[in-house]
């Protein structure tokens, strides 16, 4: 036979012989915009890429919004690795990327330590908690609400994006004190100072809705409270980040702070989100924030229904060291005692006086 007929018809088989492999292994592995698309569709939900609807429904697939796709038992995912493109995908497209850069420093791993009795640790429960921890949990249940919307009117509201302003209340309702002031403008891109303020009389030459209001990024965006807290001052350590909510238990407790971090485009991890931790059991921790993928709240949302990938989407441990608040408790006759219990009335949290007016802040993070 002919050499150059005998190449053509050994290519021909070569390919016959291998095409439906390539197909088949295509099929295997889809593309994370191929699951989700998938879901969407079967979901019946009419959004496009791009539209803020669609970013709204990827930070809810980071969240764990939807756990018919990310959870145990999803028939859109098959493997780690599918969920692992889901995660990226849902990352890159969540809006998160628009949030401004900042630099944020390598993160290790954490690493538990096995006790005498391993990593079972004993649940804590508020009542248990100090004095401080208890204050800033109480906070958090105080202004959150099981899907709908509570914020303290005492402090500016940015909307979707509330998530850090929310912890960092909590945290001055257990002890932290405001350090710094602003410009008379809006926000100040800052790591060492951490306030929040009304801002009732504004210069002419500040402009947007948010100028009644001044604060520092460390107020209200996730890595800069990291920094503020952890590097700038002795007020948190950083215990690193963990995929697994066993870990996360063992170095955290109510009171304290879990963030979640995803890699971007450059495939460099970044900090997005900030939540409270307000209860745990002998299997979970559970926290609470501002917002979810539609803006509202969630309170003692498991923290394992939050999905985690090694290469995409991970937990980032903040164990918070409170001061420990002395307060006077005053009787009805004018006398103090030390049952503070009594003097926990509905929202007993220091906060900035209001502007005359309340204006309506809905705006996603402040980027330099």
């Amino acid at each position: 036979m002919n050499p150059t007929k005998l190449l053509l018809v050994m290519l021909i088989i070569f390919g016959l012989i291998f095409s439906p492999l390539a197909v088949v292994q295509a099929q295997k592995e889809p593309s994370g915009k191929q699951i989700i698309d998938s879901f969407i569709k079967a979901k019946g939900m009419d959004i496009q890429l791009g539209t803020d609807e669609y970013k709204r429904t990827m930070k809810g697939i980071l969240l764990g919004e939807y756990p018919e796709l990310t959870g145990k038992g999803s028939s859109f995912i098959r493997s780690t690795e599918e969920l692992g493109l889901v995660l990226a995908y849902a990352g890159e497209h969540s809006g998160y990327n628009e949030l401004g850069e900042y630099r944020e420093l390598d993160v290790q791993e954490a690493q538990p330590v096995l006790t005498d009795i391993g990593q079972q640790l004993q649940a804590t429960t508020t009542s248990s908690l100090s004095d401080s921890r208890y204050r800033a949990v109480n906070y958090a249940y105080s202004w959150s609400i099981s899907g709908g919307i509570s914020r303290n009117p005492d402090y500016p509201d940015f909307g979707f994006d509330d998530c850090t302003n929310f912890v960092s209340q909590a945290m001055k309702a257990g002890g932290f004190m405001e350090k710094g002031s602003g410009d008379g403008c809006e926000y100040e891109v800052t790591s060492t100072e951490w306030y929040v303020d009304p801002n009732p009389s504004p210069p002419l030459w500040c402009v947007g809705s948010t100028r009644y209001w001044e604060w520092s990024t460390s107020w209200s965006v996730p890595w800069p409270f990291r920094d503020y807290f952890v590097y700038q001052n002795v007020y948190a350590n950083e215990h690193g980040w963990t995929i697994s909510v066993a870990t996360a238990k063992y170095y955290l407790s109510s009171g304290d702070v879990v963030q979640l971090q995803k890699t971007n485009a450059s495939g460099d991890w970044e900090t997005y989100h900030t939540m409270i931790v307000t209860d745990e059991d002998s299997n979970d921790l559970y926290v609470t924030y501002h917002s979810n993928g539609g803006g509202f709240d969630e309170v003692d949302k498991p923290l394992s229904s939050i999905p985690t990938d090694i290469n995409s989407h991970r937990y980032l441990l903040v164990a918070i060291l409170f001061p420990e608040v002395y307060l006077p408790v005053v009787r009805s006759s004018g006398s103090s005692t030390a049952n503070q219990e009594n003097n926990l009335s509905q929202n007993p949290y220091p906060s900035p006086l209001a502007p005359e007016a309340i204006f309506p802040v809905i705006l996603p993070y402040p980027a330099p």
